[in-house]
């Protein structure tokens, strides 16, 4: 019996071993008893913890679901409500988090003070390696004595966990959701439920926009009156029918000042404010104002106009150089437009020439004045409009909070992978993967993983807008991989690193192949981890599984759970013997890149000697060379086999007769080529 027989029965059954024990782990993770997380159960001890200020508590009741918080009354024995409980898978939607909700138990006094909470459970793709970071003692006291009237925003009102970001915006929207709606049903004078009053959300809407926007929509015009010496007077008019109103135009002292003046005048009417500026020779004098509505003059008397100030404050700030208000007279129908006049010349009291300007009350300024309800339609729901200003925090979270050296680091890094790629210059490469293994090994810690992938699919995009470094690094394997192929499994993966690095210094005579009939077939095991891991991330949000079949995690976070080195001892001896081993027969992540990247357009070019010659097939770290064919899902593009070629661009610089001794039955071989 020849060693090449022996050599190959001896590899098939060592395959049909690591068959068998795919199996056996596959059947291991599938099964939730064994790897689900279950949720704290809620005692009284830890009622106690999150709500440290009550002395009894009751049973969850009541719909929505909560406890109650009591104390002995100190006028008698009875117990009296102090706060409620409540638990956040109750008021549902829950907020996802990094791989699955986060169940959050909740203490609220009767102000809406929150007095602690308690993460119940959360699932984090990394949580047994990585360490329970957010039930730290650290985040969760953020949230003590905070009033559900704040934004509850990460990077402003909560710190949040470094690289864990969408599990700190998930803990800290659902806590603040959870809790108003806890308010809105048990706590009807609270500070909350007033505020959400349809008066307080259009004053809302109004504070929110700016001069610009109040111009646009027409409640700010701004009027341009030219003067018989071709000077010009600028007069900005607003309408100040509402206290609120006036407070969000010229800020709350100035309209306050302006308010009790003019009450002090007149017995009724609204205000218009009048902002006034420009470079007119003629100084503004109010009694060159009236306001005409149909057939009907309504001239501006003194005592109907009153100084608001210099416009420091409010949205008329640096707008203009100082600003008025006329009190219209209460005949003036405001649902209606009406205009506004100026004599430009002429004796004061009389209109000769007249510059005038029509305006309309808006509806939500109308209704405000007017004391009605303010229609649905013209205001954004409550909610929505909090996701909106709230995203806008995450979108603004993404600059403002990101950490810049790490990005430029980061930065630095893609720089070097790509100057290795483009020169295929090997000491570059050698150096690209030292630096990757080093800083996003284990100093950095942000390396892609296939959850990732099965987290975006679940929660969308909004899972990268809080993490630049995390985008950027996302974005690049994304771009090069669809141009390239699989570039980042290359030089940016610091596993793969850590495989080129063991190959590199394993003698070669250790190394060795799997024939390449059991290779054609193993490579397909990585694509059904992949598909198991994606329908296991759906079927069981409670499973965290990623950590079991991604060993680098394990080695860069220093993993405390001897399973898990265990699996990882195993991945990085077979790759002592195998280069590789894990990229080609075990990787999801690699398997998804492998599908994008059949789409690549700038592949690796073969020459006509690559029939016959097997220099660059030995070489392959992957075995993605068979003859003239590159598997182009399983190539790496760690560019060995073009590096061979560099030399003289498009012909093989291998001695054609070097080659011809290594490689049996040449002639056979040419002659069939």
């Amino acid at each position: 019996m020849s060693l090449t027989s022996t050599l190959k029965r001896s590899l098939k059954s060592y395959f049909s071993q690591f068959s068998v024990l795919i199996y056996l782990v596959f059947s291991l993770l599938a099964s939730p008893q064994l790897l689900a997380q279950p949720p704290i159960e809620v005692t009284d001890e830890i009622l106690r913890e999150v709500f440290p200020g009550a002395q009894e508590y009751s049973v969850k009741s009541g719909e929505p679901p909560v406890y109650h918080a009591f104390n002995v009354s100190p006028d008698s024995t009875e117990l009296e409500t102090v706060g409620y409980l409540f638990e956040t898978p109750d008021l549902p939607p829950e907020e996802i988090g990094y791989s699955a909700p986060v169940d959050v138990l909740v203490g609220m006094d009767l102000k809406g003070n929150i007095t602690g909470i308690k993460i119940l459970h959360y699932i984090e793709s990394y949580k047994s390696i990585r360490g329970d970071f957010i039930n730290s003692e650290y985040f969760p006291q953020q949230f003590d004595d905070k009033n559900i009237v704040e934004g509850f925003r990460i990077g402003r009102d909560v710190d949040g966990i470094s690289r864990a970001t969408i599990t700190s915006w998930a803990v800290a929207r659902g806590v603040r959701n959870a809790a108003r709606r806890i308010a809105e049903t048990y706590l009807s004078d609270s500070e909350f439920v007033s505020l959400t009053s349809s008066d307080a959300v259009a004053l809302r809407v109004l504070a929110d926009q700016s001069w610009d926007d109040m111009t646009e929509n027409g409640l700010v015009i701004n009027w341009v009156i030219p003067q018989p010496d071709t000077s010009e007077l600028h007069l900005s008019l607003a309408f100040m029918g509402h206290d609120g109103l006036g407070e969000i135009m010229v800020g709350d002292v100035d309209y306050s000042r302006a308010d009790r003046e003019a009450s002090a005048r007149v017995r009724d009417g609204n205000m218009l404010l009048v902002g006034i500026d420009g470079n007119s020779t003629q100084p503004f004098r109010q009694e060159r104002l009236a306001v005409q509505q149909g057939e009907n003059i309504f001239p501006i008397e003194r005592r109907r106009f009153v100084y608001v100030g210099s416009a420091d404050h409010g949205k008329i700030a640096n707008r203009v150089r100082f600003a008025g208000a006329m009190v219209l007279d209460p005949d003036i129908d405001l649902a209606q437009p009406f205009d506004v006049l100026y004599n430009t010349g002429g004796r004061v009291g009389e209109f000769g020439s007249i510059a005038s300007i029509s305006y309309q009350v808006p509806p939500i300024p109308l209704a405000l004045s007017n004391g009605q309800p303010i229609p649905p339609e013209l205001l954004p729901e409550f909610e929505n409009d909090l996701t909106a200003f709230e995203n806008e925090g995450l979108y603004a979270s993404l600059i403002n909070e990101a950490p810049w050296f790490d990005v430029g680091v980061l930065l630095l890094l893609l720089a070097m992978v790509m100057l290795a790629f483009l020169t295929k210059n090997a000491k570059i490469r050698w150096v690209t993967l030292a630096f990757t293994l080093v800083y996003l090994g284990w100093m950095d810690g942000g390396f892609v993983s296939v959850s990732h992938i099965t987290n975006f699919v679940k929660i969308g995009p909004i899972m990268f807008r809080s993490d630049l470094p995390q985008l950027v690094i996302i974005l690049f394997t994304l771009i090069t991989t669809l141009f390239w192929g699989r570039v980042f499994c290359s030089s940016l993966c610091p596993f793969g690193a850590l495989q080129d690095f063991i190959s590199h210094f394993t003698p070669r005579h250790f190394q060795k192949e799997l024939p390449a009939a059991i290779h054609k077939k193993a490579i397909y095991i990585k694509y059904l981890i992949l598909i198991f891991l994606i329908v296991m991330a759906f079927s069981f949000t409670n499973l965290s599984l990623f950590q079991y079949f991604e060993p680098f995690g394990t080695i860069f976070y220093f993993s405390q759970s001897y399973l898990l080195w265990g699996i990882l001892a195993a991945f990085l001896l077979a790759s002592v013997f195998i280069s590789r081993f894990y990229c080609r027969y075990a990787c999801p992540l690699g398997a998804g890149l492998g599908v994008i990247a059949l789409i690549s357009p700038w592949r690796i070019k073969r020459v006509s000697q690559c029939d016959v010659c097997k220099v660059c097939e030995q070489a392959c770290p992957t075995g993605a060379i068979s003859g003239p064919e590159i598997d182009f899902k399983e190539c790496v593009r760690c560019d060995v086999c073009e590096s061979k070629l560099i030399a003289r661009a498009g012909v093989c610089k291998h001695d054609m007769e070097a080659v011809k001794v290594r490689i049996k039955h040449w002639d056979a071989v040419g002659a069939t080529n």
